[in-house]
């Protein structure tokens, strides 16, 4: 999409937003006056009196410019309004010497109505055109709008380029706190200034966008609610303005200086903005292919919903659909939890203070405190082979589909940008085996006679920061007719350095690692058996001849092996044992040294006998 696309959902509420500023001359008190609304003044009283008489004050050719918007309406008509013409015309007078907050808290009406209203707002040498008709301001008090309508608008973008156009139907908004918006615009402020409650509720219905190319986004509708913000160090007004010509400018060009200065302004504003919930529903793309996009595309949203849960931002997507060349998939749920953007704002307000180096900038991504994946269903043909790279990925055969039942990845403890906790589960990653792939691992399964995959697994890890210590408390992956294998360990040496953005400082930190302790469980599910009859059925013995041989070449190999130790006959008699009769096999080692064992203690062992005399084994086979 272009530029102008991908900004029609913004502009959606922002034209409400612009429709409730130009309408605002209305002076009665709103029958669902709120607590910013409770107290009334003298003069306000006296304007509900006005009002109560019913007067009609017409305008025309008002033209209004809030920054880099600028409204137009041929026609104003203001219906139970105490104000005069001349008094109407003198507060929305562009050139009037009073600030706006002043002047937006004198407007009151029972309704303002605007039969067609023209919003332009210029963008890289073009402007941008949103009509809005029948617009109807309902319920005004001192600048304060109970209700605001537009029964639609069309979108269009005027200059030499491209077209674009678009559509909205039926836009709403409710609680507007124009003198509220007016101090944002206009006036400075600073991170300790009180927020403002801007809208109550913005809602947008039907919205469609096209692109030269033939690419459309539809939306059925928006609903955005308690939209708050703060006055910043610089007003919104030339925030807005320095950035959008920082990023028209597209040339990559700008100075250091400049980019600084930006990051500064864009960390100053989306800090003052916040957003109490969002839902988009029905959203439909399409693009038809050809041009710079030779391949259509098919996506399709039920619904992604945004809101906060224990003071942290929550996103839920559902019922995602894509269908390309590239593949299909199909998702039920997505939900980001625990986001934040505190961690941006800083990267910002860094750049603000010189340029940011390429290792700091993992420090800056969002924070994600949990994603939950629901019916992944994922759908790929197969790669071009790599003697005709150039064959259509279509008609390659071997195409793969796997799909997710559930998965959950849980992270906290964030040590410059990565967690040091986590948890992975995952539940039925499923996956067909076709005959006669060659694809790595598959092709092996597909010997011992499986058609298709069924995984679950769990991966749960923590940094002991006080201990240096990575502590992996499960990794255990359960195939379906395979079996279970599940390791536990601790792992020493683990600093804060290992988690340097400085690959350099990191990668000398990892060479101090060391292994203190290793639990190994097997469990056989059938996979192991499946091996014992291939392997029988290739040298023409029956399965538990071949058991046996497998059995006593453990017995008296891994001691052999291991230098004869108890514990290397242990371990020899546990997997004989396994073998021959396929149950659990339990190993746990653990270094005799509190230390551990390092990499140089591997690499200069002379042999491997020499190592597992420093280790405490035990094992035992059910």
């Amino acid at each position: 999409m272009t530029r102008s696309s991908t900004t029609g959902v913004a502009r959606a509420a922002l034209g409400a937003l612009a429709c409730a500023t130009l309408t605002a001359a209305l002076p009665v008190r709103p029958p669902f006056a709120g607590p910013a609304l409770a107290q009334t003044t003298p003069t306000q009283d006296a304007a509900a009196q006005g009002a109560a008489v019913g007067a009609t004050v017409a305008l025309d050719e008002v033209v209004l410019p809030l920054g880099l918007v600028t409204l137009k309406a041929p026609k104003l008509e203001l219906r139970g309004t105490a104000l005069s013409r001349d008094e109407a015309r003198a507060i929305l007078d562009p050139a009037g010497p009073a600030p706006w907050r002043t002047r937006l808290d004198k407007i009151s009406a029972r309704e303002i109505v605007i039969p067609v209203l023209r919003v332009e707002q210029p963008t890289g040498g073009r402007v941008q055109v949103a009509v809005y008709h029948d617009v109807v301001a309902r319920d005004v008090a001192a600048g304060r709008i109970g209700t605001l309508e537009a029964g639609g608008a069309t979108l269009t973008v005027e200059g030499p380029g491209p077209d674009a156009a678009g559509a909205y139907g039926r836009l709403s908004a409710r609680e507007i706190d124009l003198p509220g918006l007016a101090r944002l615009f206009t006036e400075t402020g600073g991170p300790d200034a009180a927020p403002i409650r801007i809208y109550g509720g913005v809602t947008a219905e039907d919205i469609a966008l096209t692109n030269p190319d033939g690419a459309s986004l539809r939306i059925a509708r928006i609903d955005a609610r308690d939209l708050t913000g703060r006055p910043t160090t610089i007003p919104w007004a030339e925030s807005v303005r320095a950035l959008a010509e920082g990023a028209g400018g597209g040339n990559g060009n700008s100075t250091g200086p400049e980019r600084s200065r930006l990051s500064g302004l864009a960390a100053d504003l989306i800090d003052g903005i916040g957003v109490g919930g969002l839902e988009i529903s029905g959203v439909t793309f399409a693009a038809p292919g050809g041009g710079k996009r030779p391949n259509p595309v098919q996506a399709s949203l039920a619904r992604v919903t945004y809101g906060l849960e224990d003071g942290a931002g929550r996103m839920r997507a559902e019922g995602l659909s894509v269908d390309a060349p590239a593949g299909r998939v199909a998702l039920k749920g997505l939900t980001l939890s625990g986001l934040s953007l505190k961690p941006v704002l800083e990267g910002l307000r860094r750049a603000a203070a010189g340029p940011l180096e390429q290792a700091e900038l993992r420090r800056y991504a969002p924070g994600i405190g949990r994603i939950a994946v629901e019916a992944l269903d994922v759908d790929l043909p197969a790669q071009p082979s790599a003697d005709n790279p150039q064959q259509d990925p279509l008609k390659a055969a071997g195409p793969m589909r796997f799909a997710v039942r559930n998965a959950d990845l849980a992270m906290s403890d964030l040590r410059d940008g990565v967690p040091t906790a986590s948890r992975l589960a995952f539940d039925g990653f499923t996956c067909a085996v076709p005959p006669g792939t060659t694809a790595p691992v598959l092709a092996d399964l597909a010997g011992l006679g499986y058609t298709s995959l069924d995984l679950s697994g769990t991966a749960e890890t923590r940094w002991d920061e006080a201990a240096r210590e990575v502590i992996v408390k499960n990794v255990t992956l359960t195939g379906k007719d395979m079996g279970t294998a599940r390791i536990t360990g601790t792992i020493g040496g683990i600093g804060k350095e290992v988690f340097d953005p400085e690959p350099m400082v990191s990668s000398l930190a990892l060479l101090g690692a060391s292994a203190k302790s290793l639990g190994l469980t097997l469990e056989n599910g059938g996979l192991f058996q499946r091996f014992v009859d291939q392997q029988a059925k290739a040298q023409s013995l029956k399965p538990e001849e071949l058991q046996r041989e497998y059995g006593t070449a453990a017995m008296l190999g891994i001691p052999a092996v291991l230098g004869g130790s108890p514990s290397a006959k242990a371990l020899g008699q546990a997997v004989s044992r396994f073998v021959v009769k396929p149950g659990r096999l339990s190993v746990s080692a653990a270094a005799k040294d509190p230390a551990g064992l390092g990499l140089m203690d591997f690499s200069t062992a002379p042999s491997p006998g020499k190592i597992f005399d420093r280790l405490t084994v035990d094992a035992t086979a059910e």
